[in-house]
């Protein structure tokens, strides 16, 4: 997270890198912004010493004091804009929010230099109405036992009682509705409609089966962009496009709006599925270098020298006997030694008339 200050008004950046959500929201009190820092719960938070005087944040673990310059707004928005391939911010809807441009130019700075990446997974910036949800402070949350009870544990919390969601995703997303719940009555009943379909009939059973195969996938995108995925990963995005087709099937018959939308949001990619199913073993190793991650079949090249490896002696008979045939040499033979590997072995006779390619490197003695 990173906050600055501008005009009496506090910006907030938020980034997860391993998801890619990167959000921006402007408050006009300290209150509010203890109140937000309290709902994100940030690792690490960014800040001007020049610009904001921490000493209400002083009991916060991960305050980290930045230059002045890297909050410079003007090189925040193209640092931005370099980010999202876009002209301005506009589209975004934060063109006007300078303090919280402020605070997402030195986040995404930071992010980059301490990643040593351009950060490819992330996309797009959210912009947060403070006037949708509900404030609550610090206190309020604590005694509301939202997702954390008074023992610091998550047994008997409002999460732990209404969370049954099949994703990882699901739950993060169910956690960040219930800290910021929502005054906008007609989004309230979007949602209550959405559940009423999936009542109907027991319609969210089969919904349920259908997400069961689909991982953190926004997880394991951010690792896919960032060049460290790894084989099981792999699997489960495979997995997880195989579903796709499924729960598009099951969404795409609802009369809420909501449902609707998500069905057409719902995009199939059949090509990277094929993709991955031709390339990827089923329940590969943990890490590539253990090796068998490619399936048989999926590079010729890959194959041939597999069949090396797994069958060198037997290589190297139908070598030796190629080479015989080739050369007419029934004496030639294929030998090893650890000064020069493997080398084809000739009498000195012999090497009157042995191929152009062939290259000599040692004259034995009484040969």
């Amino acid at each position: 997270m990173a906050i600055y200050s501008h005009q009496h008004k506090y910006g907030i950046a938020q980034l997860d890198i391993s998801s890619g959500r990167f959000s921006v929201l402007e408050l006009d009190s300290e209150h509010e912004l203890l109140a937000e820092i309290e709902r994100l719960q940030p690792a690490e938070i960014l800040y001007c010493d020049h610009n904001i005087n921490a000493n209400f944040l002083k009991h916060r673990k991960g305050l980290l004091n930045q230059p002045p310059w890297n909050f410079e707004a003007e090189a925040a928005e193209r640092l931005l804009c370099q980010q999202f391939n876009v002209v301005n911010l506009e589209g975004f809807g934060c063109s006007h929010l300078t303090a919280a441009v402020s605070a997402a130019g030195c986040l995404l700075q930071y992010a980059r230099d301490t990643q040593r990446s351009t950060l490819p997974h992330i996309r797009r910036l959210q912009v947060e109405d403070r006037s949708e949800a509900l404030l609550m402070d610090a206190s309020t949350r604590r005694n509301l036992e939202l997702d954390t009870n008074l023992n610091g544990g998550r047994d008997n919390t409002l999460a732990s009682v209404l969370d049954r969601t099949q994703t990882a995703m699901g739950s993060r997303l169910l956690k960040r509705w219930l800290h910021r719940p929502l005054r906008d009555f007609g989004r309230l009943q979007l949602r209550q409609d959405a559940i009423r379909w999936l009542l109907e009939n027991f319609r969210y059973e089969q919904v349920t089966l259908a997400l069961k195969p689909i991982g953190d996938t926004e997880r394991i995108l951010a690792r896919v962009a960032l060049r460290s995925a790894r084989p099981r990963d792999l699997e489960r995005l495979r997995d997880a496009l195989n579903a796709l087709p499924a729960i598009q099937a099951e969404l795409t018959t609802s009369d809420s709006v909501r449902i609707e939308r998500l069905a057409e949001e719902i995009a199939e990619f059949p090509e990277l599925a094929a993709l991955l199913q031709r390339a990827i073993i089923d329940s590969p190793p943990v890490v590539i270098r253990e090796g068998g991650v490619i399936a048989s079949g999926y590079d010729q090249e890959l194959d041939e020298l597999r069949g090396l490896s797994e069958n060198a002696g037997d290589y190297l008979l139908q070598l030796e006997q190629r080479e015989r045939e080739r050369t007419g040499i029934a004496s030639l033979k294929v030998g090893y030694n650890r000064v020069h590997g493997y080398y084809i072995e000739l009498s000195r006779i012999q090497s009157e008339t042995v191929p152009a390619d062939y290259i000599r490197r040692q004259t034995l003695k009484k040969c």
